[in-house]
């Protein structure tokens, strides 16, 4: 099983170094460590509070399939609604690599009056 965070969701939204607040877009409360914060990694700045999740506090277990806290509160993991954030991503980076060939290409093989035009079209089109 993969513990999926809600860290790692699309609609989660850190803003707690910025307002102590973190958001999800599902209304769904988003799941953070508990106040007894111990890093499972010491590579893990735990004095940053982007990395204070259960997955990363060494009181969280992953036993078949069922996560367990050492210190008996309820490990954070991504709600129902989980979106990855990764999935969206790759989906976004791959439309920019779709955008940078059509215009090298434009750019490549035809005068410049009509390549304004040209990628104006096929960005309607394909809807950029």
């Amino acid at each position: 099983m993969v513990v999926r965070s809600c860290r790692d969701c699309v609609n989660f939204e850190d803003r707690r170094d910025i307002d102590d607040v973190a958001l999800c877009k599902m209304n769904i409360g988003p799941q953070v460590c508990c106040v007894e914060f111990k890093p499972r990694k010491a590579s893990i700045n735990a004095n940053r509070i982007y990395n204070r999740f259960c997955v990363e506090c060494a009181n969280f277990e992953d036993v078949n399939g069922i996560t367990l806290c050492a210190k008996n509160h309820t490990p954070g993991v991504a709600c129902a609604g989980f979106g990855s954030r990764y999935e969206k991503l790759n989906m976004v980076q791959e439309s920019n690599r779709m955008k940078t060939v059509l215009v090298a290409y434009i750019a490549e093989h035809y005068d410049f009056e009509s390549v304004s035009e040209s990628l104006i079209k096929i960005g309607r089109k394909k809807g950029w």
